[in-house]
Parts: C-alpha cells; structure tokens; sequence
C-alpha cells in the first residue's frame, strides 16, 4: 500500500490472500501510521541516507524528479487527450451516418480506435506517473519532517 497507493482494499487483499474488511480495518487502526513511518524510515537506513548531507543531496534529486515526472506528466496526458478529442469527432460525425458499414468502414480508416487505445494507453500512463509523484513525495515529505526534527 506504500509502493502504490492507488491499488483498492480488494486488490491489496487479493494479493496478500485475505479478505478486503480485514485491510479496511487494519487501515484504521492508529498503528498504520507508525507502521508506515517504521517502513519508510527503514528503507532510508537501507539506502544510506542517514547522514545530513547524503539526506540533502537526495531529497534535492528527489525534487528534481518529480519536477521532470510532473512536465512528461502534462505532456501525456495532452497528448492523451489529442488522441481521445481525435477519436470522439470522427466517431460523433460517423455515428449520425445512416449507413452504419460505411460508418464503421470511415471509422476504422481514418483510425478512430486506434486513437481511443492511444489515448487510454496515455491515461495509464499518466495515472502511473501519479503513483511515483505520490511516492517522491512522501519520500520528499519524511526528509523535510527529519529536518525539523533536528
């Protein structure tokens, strides 16, 4: 649930092989958040960054990241949304058509679906680079707690 927090209660339960009340419960109970805290804190002391400096040095490259995620981030989802406004016109145009074979025949020509696939395939995309910039930033967010801290 830390690695991608978009995942639902039922999928998380599927995966670890139990029922999806037990996570909604385990959710809400106060010591998930010391529990993530534990998880996150660990994964710091894994990657070495303890010391001051190595924190900084990461937390600035962590922010640089996200900054580029966020720009090919907008970049998908334009790109995403070109391909879907391509694909509505020419479907609405060919769907007031009176002969529904030589609308579906100009539909496939001119590629309507594949633009819909485009665009659904970029709306994946772009829901993938939300999970990273939720992760950047709660790795972002424990180095400024740390700071504070101190």
């Amino acid at each position: 649930m830390i690695d991608n927090p978009n995942l639902s209660n039922r999928e998380v339960a599927r995966q670890i092989g139990t029922s999806e009340q037990s996570i909604r419960y385990w959710k809400k109970q106060s010591f998930w958040q010391q529990e993530r805290q534990k998880l996150i804190d660990e994964r710091a002391e894994a990657m070495g960054l303890k010391d001051r400096q190595r924190r900084e040095e990461y937390r600035e490259k962590l922010k640089k990241q996200r900054q580029h995620l966020e720009i090919l981030m907008e970049q998908v989802y334009a790109n995403a949304m070109r391909a879907l406004n391509i694909s509505n016109q020419v479907l609405a145009r060919t769907s007031m058509m009176n002969d529904p074979l030589k609308a579906c025949s100009i539909a496939v020509k001119s590629g309507a679906c594949k633009q819909a696939q485009l665009a659904f395939n970029g709306i994946r995309s772009y829901v993938a680079i939300m999970n990273h910039l939720y992760q950047f930033h709660v790795l972002i967010e424990y180095f400024e707690n740390l700071e504070e801290e101190e």
